[in-house]
């Protein structure tokens, strides 16, 4: 299984509904809530979420490639192999 990395913030709705995706389809990942930090360590993970996303945009879901915001065909793609995963998404 790929290595999941998501850069959060703990007041996002967005970020939430990564996080609710990525726990809907039982895919491992390390949460990062970078407002939740000691000020030290934001400073290092917001200069680690620039070195992957220069906007510095949350939500931010690192998968050996940078997937930026709720896109979920990329989520799909790069996490379930293109199968659909959100049961809440109409086709």
């Amino acid at each position: 299984m790929q290595r999941v990395t998501l850069f959060s913030l703990s007041t996002c709705a967005v970020c939430k509904k990564v996080k609710q995706f990525l726990e809907d389809n039982t895919i491992p990942y390390t949460l990062i809530e970078v407002d939740t930090l000691e000020s030290g360590e934001q400073w290092l993970m917001a200069k680690e979420l620039a070195k992957r996303n220069p906007q510095e945009s949350y939500p931010t879901v690192v998968v050996e490639e940078v997937i930026k915001g709720y896109d979920l065909d990329a989520l799909q793609s790069k996490l379930l192999g293109g199968r659909s995963g959100d049961p809440r998404r109409k086709e």
